[in-house]
């Protein structure tokens, strides 16, 4: 071997960690019908949307059930005679089935009806609609998507020319129910749109008879306590702020008292509340562990899915979303990086009973008596592009240590971090000095295993500067007598510009 100078990679002084799991999340769904793929085990993770529709998770509406209409010919009418039928869909859409002119082949009502038919199939390719024809009434089939909002109001529309002798009657669009799976690929292609290197645990339950969240556990429980924030979405059933408090009830009880800390953010129907200043005040609650997402898409596909499903849809999927791509002591709703809005969706704003912010019955101070009530919705800024989450409340007073996320989730990942380091030392052995209390050399090494990812969170930003000081132990304390090790921890939280005040004046 040749004569050489070589040099040996050390390994660990950089002291990198691996990835953290801040961003594992969970989305809990009820529904009267399991998906098959969910029906032996109903959690499953998920790495993308294309794994949701890998799972039978898809937008293509085909689990809804279309609704029908009759357009009843009752008069073949005479020769240039037209008929021209619309139909007018969600989001000021008028969709034109095309104009039928009576011929002189035409002579009955059934061969009116035919060629009625016969125009609107021809069509499908560009509208969506099909009809057939019998016996001079021609049935019309809607569009994919349109759910049971179409049962409602009067859709169709048939437009006679002036002095037409040809005649008809309309029986409206009826049996339509619209589909489940659409507004699930929503909110888990929302969710893969706010953090698309998120990881996300989809779980489908029955829809109680009394709503309890014990699913929450379950679903922690099976993704081996790693959720870190779960989504609930409740829409089988009317929004109630008692939700909040059971949720934060399990959460505490069967999750961070058994180390395996979360948050949760609840989505649920608030169609029925016809005015949102209405909404249920969180500020007096004690649910710290939970917030209300309560803001919705105005305009774009969320507001479609309101529409035609009758039911709040929420933006609980963007929220999950950038909730896990956010840092555990950042605001998801600082405007510099979390756009709820790809300029289509949530590029206007609204709340989940279909109120658009710009609603002029909506006052500057009524939304911030909404934001008081610790609710959580989007909004713009005057001047500034896009769309961003008011705050990061919590339901629980403002004047609470972790009335904000952000508090929550720092303190949950400093328990897990000291948990880890100081679970493998239960049981250990405590040295003495000949006075009774702890010796130092035991006192410095377990201060040191809690310091360490204290230490590690303050290089990451997540907590501000840590000094030996803010882990203590008290060497008087009688270990032998209550077998407790008591470890004082002080957390030195960073802080958010919430509000910014600039005095300005001419000099």
């Amino acid at each position: 071997m040749r004569s050489d100078v070589a040099f040996i990679k050390g390994n660990g002084a950089s002291k990198r960690v691996v990835a953290g799991e801040d961003y594992i999340s969970g989305l809990l769904l009820y529904t009267g019908s399991i998906p098959t793929a969910f029906s032996t085990t109903p959690i499953k993770q998920l790495y993308s949307i294309v794994d949701a529709e890998n799972a039978g998770i898809l937008a293509d509406y085909s689990d809804e059930t279309k609704a029908s209409a009759v357009y009843t010919v009752t008069a073949a009418g005479t020769n240039g005679d037209t008929l021209n039928l619309k139909v007018k869909e969600p989001l000021n859409v008028t969709v034109d089935l095309g104009t039928y002119v009576k011929i002189a082949a035409d002579t009955t009502p059934t061969a009116v009806a035919t060629a009625v038919a016969l125009i609107i199939s021809n069509g499908t390719l560009t509208h969506g609609y099909s009809a057939g024809a019998l016996m001079g009434a021609v049935t019309i089939n809607p569009s994919a998507g349109l759910g049971d909002w179409i049962n409602a109001g009067s859709p169709l529309v048939a437009t006679l020319s002036a002095g037409a002798t040809l005649a008809g009657t309309i029986t409206a669009f009826t049996g339509g129910v619209a589909s489940k799976k659409a507004v699930w690929h929503y909110h888990i292609a929302e969710f893969f749109r706010g953090n698309p290197n998120g990881q996300l645990f989809v779980g489908f339950f029955a829809i109680p008879g009394t709503y309890a969240f014990t699913e929450i556990t379950t679903m922690q429980t099976f993704a081996n306590g790693k959720i870190r924030q779960i989504g609930i979405f409740k829409d089988s059933a009317a929004y109630a702020s008692g939700d909040l408090t059971l949720i934060d009830g399990v959460i505490k009880t069967y999750n961070d008292a058994k180390h395996k800390p979360l948050s949760a953010l609840y989505g649920a129907d608030l169609k029925a509340t016809a005015d949102i200043t209405a909404v249920p005040d969180l500020s007096a609650l004690s649910a710290n562990k939970v917030s209300s997402i309560i803001g919705q898409d105005g305009a774009g596909l969320g507001a479609f899915l309101f529409y035609t499903t009758g039911k709040s849809v929420t933006q609980l999927g963007i929220a999950l979303g950038l909730l896990s791509a956010s840092a555990v002591s950042e605001d998801f709703g600082q405007p510099s990086k979390f756009n709820l809005s790809n300029g289509y969706e949530n590029d206007i704003p609204a709340f989940a009973n279909g109120q658009l912010l710009s609603d002029s019955a909506l006052s500057d101070s009524a939304l911030d008596a909404i934001d008081a009530k610790r609710q959580i919705f989007g909004q713009r800024y005057v001047g500034y592009a896009g769309t961003y989450f008011n705050d990061n409340h919590c339901a629980v007073a403002l004047s609470s240590d972790y009335a904000f996320i952000n508090d929550n989730r720092v303190i949950d990942k400093a328990i897990r971090g000291i948990y880890a380091a100081l679970v493998p030392y239960l049981k250990a052995k405590l040295l003495k000095n000949s006075d009774g209390t702890l010796a130092d050399t035991t006192i410095a090494f377990s201060e040191s295993l809690a310091l360490q990812p204290l230490y590690q969170m303050s290089r990451d930003q997540d907590l501000g500067e840590v000094v030996d000081s803010d882990v203590s132990i008290d060497p008087t304390q009688n270990v032998t007598a209550t077998n407790l090790l008591l470890i004082s921890v002080k957390l030195n939280e960073n802080g958010i510009a919430r509000f910014i005040s600039v005095p300005i004046s001419f000099k």
